[in-house]
């Protein structure tokens, strides 16, 4: 009989002894030890059962037993009551003050009205890895949860789940995902899609608008003169550049102005990408008076030879109506840390770029400008009231450094001369926009939108944001980014450093002392 009692006792002690590898293997998920450990304790809870049985039973009719139960029910009947509460009222109340100074945890007037307007569902599949491999994507990845769980919590119509890219993979297939940190905003209703790569209010915003209005952007291709082609699929073609403006819902077309004597009124942008010919002066003036009445419009310009002349100088000559000087020239830099190794000086790369909305959000900001020319604002004697900023710049070195070339055809002769060619510092584009908000974008180098470059750098980025911008409607751009500087205290006086000390090391303790002596001194 003790023998007997002996083994329950024991069996009792793996019970309890089991417990704690069993809660390890469910942590670590690992099913055969969950297993194991489980049949482990189930065997132990029943031999402790059978051999202490009358043990059990005295127990369950002590006077101590039955007050203990209807304490133990008591207690959980009210955190079961408690719980159900908080989750009642998680669902149909769920509100958060938010107290940042800055506001991070609410969304902006005008997101909320917009998520308002939603009558449809949206899905929102971000494509995160769920274990980032660097501080970047796990901030973002937060930051995304955190924004999104503010969008859901705006409207029962936004519908987000997670995808982990590396598990997942038919999904990220389906959804050709190239880079981890991609958003996709998909209406279902109207099968659009919008592909969001950085984690942003005013980009989801901007998604959410794209993908739930009527209004078609079109964005036309001049042709005829012979620019860049949207069906060249060739190194130099434009081809990814008409692909990826597809997958953001635009509708590209090409446009000829010698068959068309105007620029449809239906245009939302028009992008003339390095023309090898000149264009006829009907050509300039239907182009020209898109530009006066509110048009949008990208040129880029390749450098010409020196030995003919400037093929551009028709399109040159309306640019600096607008306050864009656009020099005959190359870009020459000598610093090694800013041209590529494969192009050589006269293939700056910029990795810094003016604060601007289409260049903010540059995920990779490397953009390589194979063979570019100077573009400057020059708005003197203008009499339009026009807005005219650099997007890119090469740093402000000397002359003799970065300049812009006009008579060496070969950078490996080329060298700074002060009377003919173009004195530094040296500027690439420049964003434009009137009164009557026509907007225009300017680069000297069309290479950087090109299949070469469009997804190997950030080449692509430029473009498709300063496609967005020339097509952005009010509703997409006036959401204020939140600055993200850090607030600290003020460094606290050496008075008060003593002070502190003195509180915490010696007052609260006499004061604890004090008291415990007067209860002792009381019950004594």
């Amino acid at each position: 009989m003790m023998m007997k009692r002996q083994i329950g006792t024991l069996c009792g002690f793996f019970v309890i002894s089991l417990l704690f590898p069993l809660l390890a293997s469910l942590l670590l998920r690992n099913t055969l030890l969950i297993w194991i450990f489980l049949i482990l304790e189930a065997g132990s809870l029943c031999a402790f059962c059978i051999l202490r049985f009358q043990d059990l039973v005295l127990l369950l009719q002590s006077r101590q037993t039955r007050y203990g139960t209807n304490v133990a029910i008591s207690v959980l009947s009210v955190v079961g009551l408690a719980i159900f509460t908080n989750l009642i009222v998680l669902k149909r109340f769920d509100h958060v003050i938010d107290l940042t100074g800055e506001k991070w945890y609410t969304l902006s007037t005008q997101t909320q009205k917009v998520i308002r307007q939603l009558n449809q569902p949206v899905e929102v599949k971000a494509f995160f890895s769920q274990n980032p491999s660097s501080e970047r994507e796990k901030r973002d990845y937060d930051r995304a949860k955190e924004l999104l769980k503010m969008y859901q919590r705006a409207s029962d119509k936004i519908n987000v789940s997670f995808i982990d890219t590396f598990t997942e993979v038919q999904t990220v297939e389906k959804y050709e995902i190239r880079n981890n940190g991609t958003l996709v905003f998909e209406s279902k209703e109207k099968q659009k899609r919008e592909f969001v790569s950085t984690v942003d209010e005013q980009k989801f915003t901007s998604a959410l608008l794209k993908i739930t209005r009527d209004i078609e952007q079109r964005v036309y291709f001049l042709v005829g003169h012979g620019e860049r082609s949207t069906d060249d699929f060739s190194i130099n073609g434009y081809n990814q550049a008409k692909e990826e403006l597809e997958k953001q819902n635009y509708v590209v077309y090409d446009l000829s102005l010698t068959s068309q004597r105007r620029v449809p009124p239906d245009c939302s942008a028009l992008i003339i990408a390095a023309p090898k010919r000149p264009l006829s002066e009907n050509e300039l003036g239907s182009i020209e008076r898109y530009m006066n009445r509110s048009g949008k419009i990208m040129v880029m310009l390749d450098p010409t030879s020196f030995e003919q002349s400037d093929q551009s100088q028709g399109l040159i000559d309306l640019l600096a109506r607008w306050g864009v000087q656009v020099s005959n020239d190359y870009v020459v830099i000598l610093d090694r840390r800013f041209f590529s190794a494969f192009g050589g000086p006269a293939t700056p790369v910029l990795m810094n770029f003016d604060f601007h909305p289409i260049t903010q959000h540059l995920v990779r900001p490397t953009v390589v400008f194979q063979l570019t020319r100077s573009v400057f604002a020059n708005t003197e004697g203008l009499k339009k009231r026009i807005s005219v900023q650099p997007l890119a710049k090469l740093p402000d070195f000397d002359s003799s450094i970065c300049w812009g070339e006009t008579e060496q055809s070969s950078w490996q002769k080329a060298k700074y001369d002060q009377a003919q060619d173009t004195a530094g510092p040296i500027s690439i584009a420049v964003a434009v926009e009137s009164e009557a908000n026509s907007r225009i974008v300017v680069v000297g180098d069309a290479d950087f939108a090109s299949n070469q470059f469009f997804s190997s750098t950030s080449g692509g980025e430029l473009f498709l944001g300063s496609t967005g911008w020339l097509t952005m409607e009010g509703d997409l751009i006036s959401i204020r980014p939140i600055d993200p500087r850090s607030r600290s205290l003020r460094s606290i006086t050496a008075r008060e450093q003593i002070m502190i000390q003195l509180v915490a090391v010696f007052l609260i303790p006499f004061l604890i002392s004090i008291v415990g002596f007067a209860v002792w001194w009381k019950r004594r």
